[in-house]
């Protein structure tokens, strides 16, 4: 009994697909000095409508930090943005003009990357992208290379 215990957890190990985390860059890679691997990343913004799988629709329930809210309970990184952390000043305003969103509608286009224990996605505040409007009214920035789809 126990040899087929082990050999049962073996055979689930084996057979499930590993997730990671990391971003990716524009061409869809793994940052980093050697990339491991890449991902393909739709080739237009419109392609990513083409899979209903690939967008988180819902409230915003929490917003963590100026790049990072939670949709429906779930977390999303915001792909592209670079925001300074909760722990200066500016980090904290970022944060505070993010706020003012939560219990807000969300439409989330997901890249298929994680970060940590977040997704990553281009999302939109009632028709306006979320990131643009960080850009614009934070301290928050471009990060260019995570920008998969071209947007900023």
């Amino acid at each position: 009994m126990r040899a087929f215990s082990v050999v049962a957890i073996l055979t689930i190990l084996t057979t499930q697909a590993v997730a990671h985390s990391g971003g990716l860059n524009k061409q869809g890679c793994h940052a980093g000095s050697q990339p491991y691997h890449c991902h393909k990343a739709p080739k237009s913004a419109s392609n990513a409508q083409l899979n209903p799988l690939t967008n988180l629709t819902g409230t915003i329930t929490h917003v963590r930090d100026g790049d990072t809210i939670e949709v429906n309970g779930v977390a999303v990184r915001l792909s592209a943005l670079d925001c300074p952390e909760n722990d200066t000043q500016q980090g904290k305003h970022a944060t505070k003009i993010a706020k003012q969103f939560e219990g807000s509608q969300a439409v989330c286009e997901l890249t298929g990357a994680k970060s940590y224990d977040r997704l990553v996605g281009y999302c939109t505040i009632g028709g306006a992208d979320f990131g643009h409007y960080m850009i614009r009214n934070s301290s928050c920035k471009v990060w260019e290379k995570y920008d998969v789809w071209n947007r900023y």
